[in-house]
């Protein structure tokens, strides 16, 4: 039997901007190789000579710890600037000389993600590119699945996968996946109700399943069946969504936890620009507390209940603008997590659905608090103008740049974000009844 291959309709045209992207992935990342594509490069070079062979000689060594395996063969070391030391002029001169053959699976499909679930590979991006992140957020054609022809891999016949799933699996939770999956990505994208709303419609759905649905769990057909259907109810949705429009958080238990997390990755990674953009936010929200510019400590706290108020402030004022335009973009941010992630790699769907929450209320945050975004909105006020097609083209360059830098330092650091779940549930947060404050954010 023959494989299927799928993806979003948009991604099929992605391709590396090179030199003409505002970043690169070609610093600052562990580059790793497999023994084949190490020997395939290793060949490739010996045989070029030159600098290239000098220079790979030098930077690319075997992986000599206990964990090497043949799948963690050999690496490269990053130069005094923690470049990758074959990058040149925002082009990587492996593969300008050799294309993508012996290149380390990591640099040949950045940022394609490819899974395998029974007979179907499916392709998703990672948002950590800019460009993967213009396309999926502002790419004119929907969300729709289709079918592709594995020649728009780089490597049609050698690809990794970064999980795979054989099904039937043999067990509940696995062989169900597809179909909640598919549930989760409908009520994401059901037209007629907030984003809120829509936030709260996955939230309950993954509450409800949580009790019989989950890692080890005993078969329970009928019930899931019924959950599945229940889920798309309309007269459920629709009186969930009036619970929701009238739901007031009591206490800002969001932004307490929002800002504990961006301060905690401070505090770990204190020089990079996705920790100096927060602290320039960090700084702003303080200035207008104190009512004067002064240095704050980024381990002290700014109050709570201050911070939620200048915070919804903000929010209420670029959503009386823009509010179609961000919805769109984090409902397609949603869509491209649940499609790229699979849940089944966390016991529960819960935990990963609450999970996913946390993350979006620290993107909206800090979409919502960037001070370019705030001062256009400002502008318009003042002016009674509506916005342009200038004004979105520059709001969607402030969250294209937000976008994938939260995902590099957020969304694809599985190791912080243990430490943001275990704190979650140490704090007893990790519950249904703290979803809200989250989804109101």
């Amino acid at each position: 039997m023959g494989l299927n291959y799928k993806t979003f309709n948009y991604l099929s045209a992605f391709s590396c901007l090179g030199d003409d992207c505002e970043d690169t992935c070609c610093k600052s990342w562990d580059i790793r190789f497999d023994q084949p594509h190490y020997e395939l490069l290793k060949e490739s070079v010996d045989e070029a000579g030159g600098d290239l062979a000098s220079k790979f000689a030098s930077y690319v060594e075997l992986n000599k710890s206990a964990a090497a395996t043949a799948h963690n063969y050999a690496y490269i070391k990053l130069d005094k600037s923690g470049n990758c030391p074959f990058l040149s002029s925002g082009w990587c001169e492996l593969h300008k000389q050799f294309g993508e053959k012996p290149l380390s699976n990591v640099c040949a499909f950045y940022p394609r993600v490819l899974c395998k679930q029974g007979d179907t590979i499916e392709l998703s991006g990672a948002l950590s590119c800019p460009e993967m992140v213009r396309k999926c957020l502002f790419s004119e054609k929907t969300n729709e699945i289709v079918e592709f022809e594995p020649s728009i891999l780089p490597r049609k016949d050698d690809y990794p996968l970064t999980r795979e799933l054989s099904l039937p699996a043999d067990q509940f939770y696995y062989d169900h996946f597809l179909q909640v999956r598919d549930t989760l990505m409908q009520l994401v994208e059901l037209e007629g109700f907030s984003l809120d709303s829509r936030l709260y419609f996955i939230s309950s759905f993954a509450n409800r399943l949580g009790l019989f649905y989950h890692i080890d769990a005993e078969p329970a057909e009928k019930l899931l069946s019924s959950e599945l259907k229940q889920a798309m109810s309309v007269s459920m949705l629709e009186r969930m969504d009036d619970f929701v429009s009238k739901y007031i958080p009591a206490e800002p238990v969001a932004i307490i936890v929002v800002q504990a997390v961006l301060q905690l990755r401070i505090q770990q990674f204190p020089h990079d620009s996705y920790s100096q953009f927060v602290k320039d936010v960090f700084h702003g929200y303080e200035n207008l507390l104190s009512g004067k510019p002064s240095g704050i400590e980024y381990e002290d706290v700014l109050p709570a209940e201050e911070l939620w108020q200048l915070y919804q402030k903000r929010r209420s004022l670029i959503d009386s603008y823009f509010s179609e335009e961000l919805d769109n973009c984090f409902s397609r941010y949603l869509v491209n997590c649940l499609y790229r992630e699979w849940f089944i790699t966390m016991p529960d769907l819960f935990t990963y659905t609450h999970m996913l929450l946390i993350r979006l209320a620290i993107l909206r945050f800090l979409v919502y608090s960037h001070p370019e975004i705030y001062r256009w909105a400002e502008s318009l006020k003042s002016s009674s103008e509506k916005p342009s097609e200038h004004h979105i083209e520059q709001l969607r360059k402030y969250l294209v740049d937000v976008i994938y830098k939260n995902s590099r330092a957020i969304d694809h650091n599985t190791t912080f974000l243990q430490v943001v779940y275990d704190a979650i549930h140490e704090q007893q947060m990790m519950t249904h009844e703290y979803s809200l404050p989250f989804i109101k954010f």
